[in-house]
């Protein structure tokens, strides 16, 4: 009995043991930081062959490992592996699912195993490297990245085992995916664009080459070339996108394309300086070019330790000889050759302190990758920069004084600015207009500052002076816009000509030109861009865009074309209402911070009307939509908007729809997520619902979409009332009645209806063009019943919808009314909005034009809600420009719409078009009105909506 009791003793002692054997700290995961760097990480060196189980079963590795430092790095033999291990907490009430980076694009084999503290059930979560095709990785990136699953309130370890003959960074992050995904993009974009930019550097020598057929710029673009595949290689974005299913030739191509960039340098700084140092130089560079032969051949003879010692050994060679060339001219005092071989030494050491970073010596928190880009593009543009100075021709002589009279009235008389320049940049004359341009006050002061950098001192972008001078040599003169730098670096944009003047037996090539400064259109034209997309209180995406984007989106064929979230703030109208009209313009304000950060990079997020919002999400189902649409409902939730000192909270109704093979159109599928959100309104607010025609809720809200029945009974029933409302002169005494035509809907109980509550619903169905035939006809009626009316109206505007202007038979059925009920054309002025305006451009103009060449008037209404429509204003043919009530009503408090409303004013003045400013509603708007020049206005300062009988009392 004893012997059976010691034996289970015995036994559990041993279990017990096995299960506490790692003592490690714990890393607690922070569910708040998008990036955490695990500091309890532990490190053992083992033989390659080692397994995990192996590891696990054995108790004498188990307290082998060591802490591992972020000063350490770990090098090891090229048949050793590297096995770091850290143990990670979560002690949230939920699970997690981090991602766990292993950056190190390097690595030639890369395990990542997770093992469960209590069962020590052990999964393999990834094996991958460069030793294996790029498909096999967990995730898609040039890092090792896997997703890392934990159970609420527990522990999980992780063994990552690591194989290659290198160092090994200590660095082992945890992130949150998004944040995740963001970084990896931030980092791809900046990858690419520094390749893109050896790239073309690379493609310009290239052209310099078959240009002037000079040697040492094939070098330099081999340079170039190899360069920047060694980078992409460092990175891994080669191995990713350019031979991902070839692992083996990774690290092959690495040395070949080290050794290639070292030769096409060694060959270039020797052609470019051949003339400028001794014998030794001459042997310390044919030893360099034979260094880095045998780093080229390397992986034809030699191991992965063997190559490495080569690599560092060619690298130092090079740098150091070099070095040496560069403290020999400089003790010489030869100023050109030593900027140039100084600026090939800061190349060298740029390009070795890059390769020790992606080896991982410079591995930590400052992200030394960018820095080091920095510094090398910096020397290269001084090498390209010292060899093209080395190659100048001799500085020109000034034009003959006969030539500088010749053009002597136009310089000192013109108002643009002219000047007059060599081919490579020296200012020859230049007169006053473009001195002041520049910023300088007389022409040796200007000649003087350009002195070492020419006339190029002042593009912006050098390139552009570049393609100027490709352009004269196609033709004799040519025009260009370009973005310059003044004396004090401050930016302006200009409309240049230049003329080139070809070099004769008399004289040398030399360019005359003139300068606009352009910088107030230019800076007004993009500003004006900007509206067009954007919308002006919240400055998310507009309407206007949204549609766009959406409609190129529904035109796409094949299905997940993606789908659209529709987003209707719930407490909107009761702030409007009971606040103010600030108090829900700064609600509409932070709401859309709030979704703008919510959403981040999911896809254009818009304003679709007052309180409503939308979001196009590209290429994703409904399961992401929602995802998004859960997220957005949590952070409304948690947001709280506080208005005099009152606290309000706030929630949304979210419709998803998606966009199916047979959606066609935007309008369809804005109808459909639209009529989901407003289901899920129904439901109680702050809820989420997914349109399905074959869902009952859905198929009950749209029968119950009685407008349409009861909108067409109005219209056969004359259930409609039209009012009034009173447009007042400002700048003068009116002579006769003025004002707008309004209508209401009579309800069965008597009760009147304003249009903004069916408008939409007969839009939507189509049924405008039969209400805006009725308007216009019993308005005609009623006229001529009273022909006493008629004789004091001055004029009456009568607004059109979109959808009549579509209606083929619209106008003439307008005609025809003129004809029977015989208004005079001059008492009626059209209103049509500025939005149908721009997009029914051409149906609009012809009904336009025949109306007013009756004698109709032509109102352009709630011109500026979208900016979008400037540029149309001189082919539209309008008599009055009525400016969107939104700006009006705050122009005293709001600086912005006070400009906005001014320059709307100007533009219709410029155009001879009378302005008629909408919602003035008190009588210090009215006055501010009046001081601007506008010419009309309307609002409640000057009369309510009165029915129209009312006007025979």
């Amino acid at each position: 009995m004893k012997v059976a009791v010691y034996t289970g003793l015995l036994l559990l002692w041993l279990c017990s043991t096995s299960a506490a054997a790692f003592h490690a700290q714990s890393n607690h995961l922070n569910l708040q930081t998008p990036r955490q760097q695990l500091q309890q990480l532990y490190y053992l060196a083992t033989p390659a062959s080692m397994t995990l189980d192996e590891l696990l079963s054995d108790p004498a590795y188990h307290h082998s490992f060591r802490l591992l430092t972020p000063e350490q790095r770990v090098l090891f033999a090229e048949h050793q592996a590297i096995w770091l291990f850290a143990r990670i907490a979560n002690d949230s009430n939920k699970a997690a699912q981090p991602v766990l980076e292993y950056d190190f694009p390097l690595a030639d084999k890369v395990e990542i195993y997770q093992v469960d503290r209590q069962s020590q059930d052990s999964r393999l979560l990834n094996r991958s490297g460069n030793a294996y095709p790029y498909s096999e990785r967990a995730l898609p990136y040039r890092s090792f990245a896997v997703a890392l699953p934990l159970a609420a309130n527990a522990d999980s370890d992780v063994f990552i085992k690591v194989q290659d003959a290198a160092i090994i960074p200590s660095e082992v992050l945890l992130w949150q995916p998004l944040d995740f995904a963001a970084a990896k993009q931030r980092q791809a974009l900046l990858d690419g664009l520094l390749q893109g930019i050896l790239l073309l550097l690379m493609l310009y020598n290239l052209l310099l080459f078959a240009r002037h057929h000079s040697r040492h710029y094939l070098y330099y673009s081999g340079f170039f070339a190899s360069f920047a595949l060694v980078v992409a290689i460092l990175n891994g974005m080669a191995f990713a996108l350019l031979w991902p299913d070839y692992p083996e030739i990774n690290q092959s191509i690495l040395y070949i394309a080290v050794g290639a960039s070292l030769l096409c340098l060694n060959l270039f700084m020797r052609f470019a300086l051949q003339n400028l140092s001794g014998r030794w130089w001459y042997w310390c560079s044919q030893i360099s070019s034979a260094s880095a032969l045998l780093l080229l051949f390397s992986p034809l003879y030699a191991n992965g330790p063997l190559r490495l010692f080569l690599l560092f050994l060619a690298l130092g060679w090079v740098l150091g000889s070099n070095l040496l060339l560069a403290l020999k001219l400089s003790l010489q005092g030869q100023r050109l050759a030593r900027s140039f071989i100084w600026a090939c030494v800061f190349t060298l050491i740029g390009a070795l302190l890059l390769t020790l970073n992606q080896a991982g010596y410079l591995h930590g928190d400052f992200n030394w990758a960018y820095l080091l880009f920095s510094l090398i593009l910096l020397s290269l543009a001084l090498t390209s920069f010292n060899i093209h100075k080395s190659q100048l021709p001799q500085e020109q002589q000034p034009l003959t004084t006969k030539e500088q009279q010749h053009y002597h009235d136009i310089f000192h008389n013109a108002v643009e600015g002219m000047f007059t320049t060599t081919l490579d940049g020296r200012l020859q004359n230049a007169n006053q207009a473009l001195l002041n341009i520049l910023g300088y006050t007389t022409l040796d002061e200007l000649k003087q500052a350009i002195a070492g950098t020419g006339m190029a001192r002042f593009y912006a972008d050098p390139a552009e002076r570049q393609y100027m001078l490709k352009q004269l040599e196609q033709g004799s003169s040519k025009s260009f816009e370009i973005r310059g730098l003044r004396g004090d670096n401050s930016p302006f944009w200009a409309l240049m000509s230049v003329q080139l003047a070809p070099s004769d037996s008399n004289r040398t090539a030399f360019i005359h030109g003139s300068v606009i400064d352009i910088t107030e259109q230019k800076l007004a034209h993009e500003q004006l861009a900007y509206l067009a997309n954007h919308d002006a209180l919240t400055a998310l995406y507009n309407r206007y865009y949204f549609d766009k984007q959406l409609q190129a989106l529904c035109e796409q064929t094949g299905a997940d074309k993606g789908c659209v979230l529709y987003l209707d703030i719930d407490q909107f109208k009761l702030i409007n209402n009971s606040c103010s009209h600030s108090a829900g313009d700064a609600l509409l304000k932070q709401l859309a911070e709030v979704l703008k950060r919510t959403a981040h990079h999911n896809g254009p997020l818009a304003r679709l009307d007052s309180d409503e919002f939308g979001i196009l999400l590209a290429g994703k189902h409904a399961n992401e939509a929602f995802s998004l649409a859960y997220r957005l409902l949590d952070a409304i939730r948690e947001f709280r908007f506080i208005w005099q000192d009152s606290i309000h909270s706030i929630s949304i109704s979210i419709g998803i729809a998606e966009i199916t093979p047979d959606d066609n159109s935007a309008d369809s599928v804005l109808k459909k997520a639209d009529a989901a959100c407003s289901i899920a309104k129904e439901k109680g607010r702050n809820r989420i619902q997914l349109f399905d025609v074959n869902d009952l809720d859905t198929q009950r809200h749209q029968a119950e979409v009685s407008w349409v029945t009861q909108l067409r009974q109005a219209v056969q029933e004359d259930k409609f009332v039209l009012y009034q409302q009173t447009i007042k002169p400002l700048q003068r005494t009116g002579n006769g009645q003025q004002y707008e035509l309004l209508l209401r809907l009579q309800s069965d109980g008597d009760n009147l209806i304003t249009p903004a509550s069916f408008l939409s619903s007969a839009e939507r169905y189509g049924l405008m063009p039969q209400i805006d035939r009725w308007v216009i006809r019993h308005y005609f009626r009623w006229l001529q019943q009273h022909p006493q009316h008629l004789q004091q109206l001055s004029l009456c505007s009568i607004n059109l919808s979109g959808s009549s202007l579509l209606d083929p038979a619209f106008k003439d059925d307008v005609q025809q009314l003129f004809t029977t009920y015989q208004v005079p054309y001059a008492r009626i002025c059209f209103e049509i909005t500025e939005s149908v305006a721009i997009v029914n451009l051409q149906n609009t103009l012809a009904f336009i034009q025949h109306f007013r060449d009756q004698g109709c008037k032509i109102a352009l209404d709630d011109f500026g809600s979208g900016f979008s429509s400037y540029s149309y204003l001189k082919h539209f043919p309008a008599d009055f420009v009525k400016i969107d009530g939104h700006f009006v009503r705050d122009l005293l408090d709001d600086p912005y719409d006070k400009a906005i409303v001014k320059s709307i004013h100007d533009v219709a003045r410029a155009m001879n078009m009378l302005t008629v400013a909408e919602f003035a509603e008190t009588d210090a708007i009215c006055a501010a009105l009046q001081l601007m020049g506008i010419d009309y206005v309307q609002g409640y300062a000057i009369a309510r909506p009165q029915p129209l009988n009312n006007l025979l009392l």
